[in-house]
């Protein structure tokens, strides 16, 4: 054919057969391509024949093999890990999780560990545990859920080994094929095992109300599969939409979500997320709010989505968790003229199964009558509305440590963060309208510094395992005796000692009277002892921070409010009169203003230099920070039995001289 012939070609016309063309099979021999004859080709097919009767996955988990073989070798021949892991030996966990806890000096399963482990792995039960804040929960049913998958996934390897046992068949019908269609040019195409594909299916999903407690989950689940190939995705709102698509294309056996972005992206068509009503197995952390009416929408038409297959969900494993799972409150008072009743601890949990779609529950309960952490320390204020800034600032100052102070909306946290700011005390907020990077920065900062204080609304209440956190400060008081447990429990957490303080205003009493009974406390909540001695000179201090705060704002409006109009009117391009102008402060006005906020600022940091102490005042909460110089006599251990714990008999004073 001519080449212009060849140029007048728009593409590909036609195919053509052609005949009595040799075919030529090309193979490697000691690392080079060279022409088959016919008995190289044989001795070829018979060695290909030899390594199908071998795993498929051979090739892709050798290295993983070697991996886990030469770990499990090391473990196996340190005596320390045979020893300290027995008490995890009867529960049928698999090495490579037992490798993992080891190397996290997880020696002994918790409590609720104890109560959950035995029934889920062995008895296959549905779990609804409940027990006091920082026990151990998510590990109670994190350790099941990855040694499932570990079984499973295992199974599915060797159904396909199984498969592979009949490949001389399959060897001698693929030789026939090839005898039958020689010099023919066909290719035959060969399917892939199904194994690769059903080793990355979604396994597991793990719901928690809170981004900061899906990423904790996530963490504490990476930890003990870092000796498996499971992978998880997090999947919360606040993050890259694309991102996370991203992520779940990997195909993930676990996925940790919050339920709005989670059922955004199975609306989306997520091709990984659209077999869940498949999942074996499902937890859902922080049950009870989670299914609050009104709190989360989208949960109900998760569940309602997970429960389509009757058959697929009797399959399901379900492990539902929470510090308050057993807690009953009062219904509001404004359903009480509507004779709503109060249901009781049995009601809530049959409320959850049905909704949840258990069929196999086992309850394990490990909640004490006072549902509070038993090593936590409570002691409470009554206080006007306006004295809680002396009486916070009071502790600050004369309690070291890290502290967490709770507020019931995110204006008051705004508010305290500029007061505590100008105090110098470096409050790092956290709130629902902070941006989910800033919010994740400010919790590693206060996870980073022994000395830090967070400011937190309800965001932070549940489930946050931020370790030696000494302090609690219920600015106001909760609303419900569930937030005040899950508050309260940010400290005092797996078996170390905490503290938590209630202020308390007038307005706010009959909702504290309200959480005692609802605790089932017959007494009252001890009363904090306050240093008089010292308080003129704290309330001198806020007088002038809330001053310079005031101060500030008025500056800043100014400059806001004369700065927006005029940039409203340059963009608009017109002209304005000067009437029509907003009228600005006078010149002097300014200077005086600025001038009165540096002397305050001056007179407000001469103050803070000076020590805040009392001769005769003896602080009553325990010193966290006692570094045990001197004589030991005045301490006991605690009633837990924990090496090292201790418990400061009341009035002996740990304070400043």
């Amino acid at each position: 054919m001519k080449e212009s012939s060849l140029h007048n070609m728009n593409g590909l016309i036609s195919f053509e057969e052609v005949s009595g063309i040799e075919e030529v099979s090309l193979i490697e021999e000691n690392g080079f391509i060279k022409p088959a004859t016919k008995e190289t080709l044989k001795v070829s097919q018979k060695r290909k024949k030899k390594s199908q009767k071998s795993n498929p996955q051979i090739k892709k988990t050798c290295t993983k093999k070697s991996e886990n073989d030469h770990i499990s070798s090391k473990f196996e021949k340190d005596l320390n890990f045979l020893n300290y892991m027995r008490s995890w030996s009867s529960f049928g966990i698999q090495n490579e999780i037992l490798y993992a806890l080891y190397e996290k000096k997880y020696y002994e399963p918790t409590k609720i560990q104890l109560g959950c482990l035995g029934p889920a792995i062995c008895g296959q039960s549905d779990i609804l545990g409940a027990a006091e804040t920082g026990s151990g929960k998510t590990l109670a049913f994190g350790i099941p859920i990855v040694n499932g998958i570990l079984s499973l996934k295992q199974q599915i390897n060797s159904n396909d080994v199984s498969d592979t046992e009949s490949v001389d068949d399959d060897g001698d019908e693929e030789e026939n094929w090839e005898k039958q269609n020689v010099g023919i040019g066909c290719v035959k195409v060969k399917t892939l095992s199904t194994s690769a594909k059903k080793n990355n299916k979604l396994f597991a999903l793990i719901l928690t109300p809170t981004r900061e407690l899906a990423v904790q989950v996530k963490d504490h689940l990476a930890d003990i599969c870092k000796y498996t190939d499971i992978k998880i995705a997090l999947v919360v709102g606040g993050l890259a939409y694309e991102k996370q698509e991203r992520i779940l294309n990997r195909r993930p056996e676990i996925v940790v979500a919050t339920p709005g972005r989670l059922w955004e992206l199975i609306n989306g068509q997520h091709i990984h997320l659209q077999n869940i009503k498949h999942i074996r197995y499902l937890a859902i952390d922080e049950t009870d709010r989670m299914l609050e009416k009104g709190h989360f929408t989208e949960l109900s038409d998760l569940l309602e989505r997970i429960n389509l297959n009757e058959r697929q969900k009797r399959k399901r494993q379900n492990f539902i968790f929470s510090a308050t799972l057993t807690l009953v409150h009062d219904p509001p008072s404004h359903l009480k003229g509507k004779k709503k009743k109060r249901i009781t601890p049995g009601q809530k949990l049959q409320d959850l199964i049905k909704k949840i779609g258990i069929t196999n529950p086992k309850v394990v309960d490990l909640t004490s009558s006072q549902v509070t952490a038993e090593n936590l320390v409570e002691y409470k204020i009554f206080c006007k509305f306006e004295e809680k800034d002396y009486y916070l600032y009071q502790f600050l100052r004369t309690h070291k440590g890290r502290t967490i102070v709770f507020c019931n909306s995110i204006g008051c946290v705004k508010r305290l963060a500029n007061l505590l700011t100008i105090l110098n005390k470096k409050p790092l907020p956290l709130h629902a309208n902070m941006e989910q990077k800033q919010r994740l920065k400010n919790l590693e900062k206060f996870r980073a510094n022994d000395h830090s204080l967070l400011l937190a609304t309800d965001v932070a209440a549940r489930g946050l395992d931020i370790p030696n956190v000494n302090h609690v400060i219920h600015f106001q008081v909760p609303k419900t005796a569930e937030i005040y447990v899950h508050r309260s429990g940010r400290t005092a957490r797996v078996n170390t000692m905490g503290n938590a303080l209630l202020l308390i205003e007038p307005q706010e009493l009959g909702t504290y009277n309200k959480l005692l009974h609802t605790l089932g406390r017959a007494k009252d909540i001890e009363d904090f002892d306050i240093d008089m001695d010292t308080f003129k000179q704290i309330r001198k201090i806020i007088h002038l921070a809330r001053d310079i705060d005031q101060l500030s704002l008025s500056i800043k409006r100014e400059n806001s409010k004369t700065s927006w109009f005029e940039r409203a009117v340059k963009d608009m391009d017109i002209i304005v009169d000067e009437d029509e102008m907003p009228k600005k402060r006078t010149v002097e006005a300014d200077i005086r203003i600025k001038k009165d906020l540096n002397l305050k600022k001056k007179e407000l940091n001469a103050l803070l230099s000076q020590p805040v102490v009392s001769q005769n005042f003896s602080h009553k909460f325990p010193d966290m920070n006692f570094d045990g110089k001197g004589p030991m006599t005045h301490v006991r251990r605690d009633k837990l039995r924990i090496p090292g714990a201790f418990v400061l008999r009341k009035g002996l004073d740990f304070g400043s001289k």
